[in-house]
C-alpha cells in the first residue's frame, strides 16, 4: 500500500489504483424539508472528498400520479358526470394529507372548471399553498334510444342545435 505518500512504487497500489485516494462508501442522514421541490440542491459540507470536499445532493421529486404541483399549490383532476354538471353535486375530493373532502358542484359547472380549497396545498416555511380542483365533464358516449329521445327533448325545449 502505497499510503498517498507522493512516490511513484514499482507496481500500482492495489487498494488506490495509485491515486492516493480510495473511494469509501458512506451513508448519510439528511432531512428532506417540506415543500422540497425537483432539482432542490442541498450541499453537505466537508463530507465529499479529502481536503474541503462537499457533498451536492438533487432533489429528484417523483410525479403524482393524482396531483401536479404548481409552487406551493396542488391540482388534482376529477371526473364528474353531465348530470352533476348541469344540476350540481356534492363529491368527495382527496387531499395531499389523504382525508377525503367534500367539495360543492354549482349547477352549470363547465368542462375545465377549478374550485379551490384554501389551504391544502404544500407547505413551506410556514406558508401554505390551495388545492385546486378541475373537474372533468365525462359525456355518455352511447345512449339508450330513451336517453337519446330524452336529449333531444331537452335540446328542443332549450333552443340547443343538434
Amino acid at each position: 500500500m502505497c499510503r498517498g505518500k507522493g512516490h511513484i512504487p514499482s507496481e500500482r497500489c492495489p487498494t488506490c489504483q495509485g491515486t492516493g485516494e480510495v473511494r469509501v462508501e458512506k451513508r448519510l442522514m439528511l432531512t428532506v424539508q417540506s415543500g422540497t421541490e425537483d432539482g432542490t440542491r442541498v450541499r453537505l459540507h466537508g463530507q465529499g472528498a479529502k481536503g474541503k470536499g462537499d457533498v451536492v445532493a438533487i432533489f429528484r421529486v417523483e410525479p403524482d400520479h393524482f396531483f401536479r404541483r404548481e409552487g406551493l399549490d396542488v391540482l388534482c383532476t376529477v371526473p364528474i358526470n353531465l348530470a352533476q354538471a348541469m344540476l350540481g353535486s356534492r363529491i368527495r375530493v382527496r387531499t395531499l394529507d389523504d382525508r377525503r373532502i367534500v367539495l360543492r358542484v354549482p349547477p352549470g359547472t363547465q368542462d375545465g372548471q377549478r374550485f379551490r380549497i384554501p389551504g391544502q396545498g404544500i407547505e413551506k416555511n410556514g406558508r401554505r399553498g390551495d388545492q385546486f380542483v378541475e373537474v372533468h365533464v365525462q359525456i355518455p358516449e352511447k345512449l339508450t334510444p330513451e336517453q337519446e329521445a330524452a336529449v333531444k327533448a331537452f335540446a328542443e325545449k332549450t333552443g340547443l342545435k343538434y
